[in-house]
């Protein structure tokens, strides 16, 4: 709960503490301690500069005004008995339990069909952000406006900033995996969703040619085939026997080797026993470099 709660609901965006105090009992002894001052969503991005903490504030203050609201579960009452559920249409009977939302009208959601438009997650403690008619968890509605920062992920306030492969990052942020090295206008691969430089994608993931020995690297041509990976050029993808080269050409592969046809395979083999024979691959068209 505390987990899909910051995830719907990240600090660093909007701080929406205050309305948890609502839903959570407190003891009823006179006089209630004072509630400890809630920090400012700032807190929570201290490498924001000065223009960035003022446009976060601002940010902020008007999503809380403007689209912040706590969804109400409660029984159906009466006068809206036989309403239809704003999400999926069924009918709501006087007494079912429902969720209305004071921003969108007398309207009602199944418990269950209370979620973010985006993400179908269902909301956390019903707090909820309105767009357009439509709710929203904390985190999508402000992605509807700002960026997000694939690294750090918080909103970028920057004029300026990175786009790869469908995410963005802070300048500062879109750095190799595992070197750090700043990758803005440099060449990168990326790996597991990250950005890797060419020396470390080189060094620490770059397949071997099975026929060289050499590492595949990042500008080159590369082949793949049952698991298997050679560079595209003909020196490597070849036939073992005769050198043919095998880019767009039927071929067989026996342990690791590849041929052009069966007699080079058996020119080559010619010691192998049927039963290691019957475990080899047929011959199949060599895939795309693409592959």
């Amino acid at each position: 709960r505390a987990r899909a709660l910051l995830q719907q609901l990240p600090p660093q965006d909007c701080d929406v503490r205050p309305l948890f105090f609502g839903l959570c009992p407190l003891p009823r002894v006179r006089p209630l301690a004072p509630l400890t001052p809630v920090p400012p969503p700032e807190r929570y991005c201290p490498d924001l500069a000065e223009e960035g903490r003022r446009q976060l504030r601002a940010f902020s203050a008007r999503r809380r005004q403007e689209a912040l609201g706590q969804g109400l579960a409660c029984p159906v009452p009466g006068p809206c008995h036989g309403c239809p559920c704003r999400k999926c249409g069924r009918r709501l009977n006087k007494g079912d339990p429902g969720v209305s939302a004071s921003r969108l009208g007398d309207q009602f959601w199944h418990p269950s069909c209370f979620s973010c438009h985006f993400c179908q997650q269902q909301l956390v403690d019903l707090i909820y952000f309105q767009q357009d008619g439509r709710i929203y968890c904390g985190r999508h509605h402000a992605e509807l406006f700002r960026p997000r920062c694939a690294s750090c992920d918080q909103l970028i306030f920057m004029e300026e900033c990175i786009e790869a492969e469908g995410r963005r990052w802070h300048l500062e942020h879109f750095c190799c995996l595992e070197c750090d090295e700043p990758l803005s206008g440099q060449r990168y691969v990326m790996r597991s969703g990250r950005p890797c430089c060419r020396g470390c994608f080189e060094s620490l993931f770059a397949e071997p040619c099975q026929a060289c020995g050499d590492p595949i690297g990042a500008d080159s041509e590369e082949i793949t085939h049952q698991g298997l990976h050679w560079h595209a050029r003909a020196a490597c993808f070849c036939c073992s026997l005769c050198r043919k080269p095998l880019r767009g050409q039927p071929l067989a592969c026996r342990r690791g080797r590849l041929f052009c046809s069966d007699s080079c395979s058996r020119g080559q083999d010619v010691s192998s026993t049927a039963s290691s024979d019957s475990s080899d691959s047929a011959f199949a068209s060599a895939p795309s470099p693409d592959s």
